[in-house]
């Protein structure tokens, strides 16, 4: 009988040592797995007039329209098209995030660029290996899992107080969400630095010009470097440099 029962654990134990690889294979092959998709850059308003909504997916009001430069609306007019940051679901519908806090809903626009991006499951085919191997390593002692015990214990101590540092770090740091021009005039640039021209003007609503005006003030997408200097991002394709405007609002 006992010789019985030690042929069947040495069997279980045979068939779980050959199971591993195969599991491995699988999560070698997650991890190198990678897929392409298409991210909308621009679109272009469909209806006769579509709101402006805020992240939280309330519209714009006449008290508090959308604001662009000396412009005011509460809605954007067809054929209008707009440079689309990111696209993201807000209560379960679909939005393009065309900067300066504002957001247009995809079933009132159609998308008219796009670009390919590249993304990858390394993160949790990692994690997935990494809690394999833990739980076999725990298996096959206990000596080496209090050792683990005691050095997780100790990584997450001082994981803990790394990112409570960071976290300190991070909130204590401002970005920059309004801007005031201070010259009498100052350029649109675009991202590589090279300025708007007249035969290329920035265009905006049917507005038309190379150069923001003093006193007119600007919703801030982003801070960036161009060239060793900073430039802050006004959405649509157009950046104002740091020199030429001062901070009006931060978060």
């Amino acid at each position: 009988m006992k010789f019985t029962k030690k042929i069947a654990f040495a069997s279980a134990s045979l068939a779980l040592t050959m199971a591993t690889p195969a599991a491995l294979l699988t999560q070698n092959a997650a991890f190198a797995k990678t897929t392409t998709v298409k991210q909308a850059t621009k679109v272009k308003v469909t209806k006769k007039t579509t709101p402006f909504y805020h992240k939280d997916g309330s519209k714009f009001t006449k008290k508090k329209p959308y604001v662009y430069g000396s412009w005011k609306s509460t809605v954007a007019y067809k054929n209008t098209s707009y440079n689309v940051v990111k696209t993201v679901t807000i209560k379960g519908a679909k939005y393009y995030y065309i900067g300066n806090d504002a957001y247009l809903k995809a079933s009132a626009v159609k998308v008219t660029a796009t670009k390919t991006v590249k993304s990858s499951s390394t993160s949790s085919a990692k994690k997935a290996s990494t809690s394999s191997s833990k739980t076999t390593s725990k298996k096959t002692s206990s000596t080496s899992s209090s050792s683990k015990s005691s050095s997780k214990k100790t990584s997450s101590t001082s994981s803990s107080t790394s990112s409570s540092s960071s976290s300190k770090k991070t909130s204590s740091k401002k970005t920059v969400t309004q801007i005031q021009v201070t010259k009498k005039t100052t350029p649109f640039y675009h991202k590589d630095g090279s300025k708007f021209t007249k035969k290329s003007p920035y265009v905006y609503q049917g507005w038309k010009s190379t150069v923001a005006y003093k006193g007119t003030k600007y919703k801030v997408s982003k801070t960036i470097t161009i060239k060793g200097s900073k430039y802050y991002y006004i959405g649509n394709s157009a950046y104002l440099k740091a020199s030429a405007v001062k901070v009006i609002a931060s978060k």
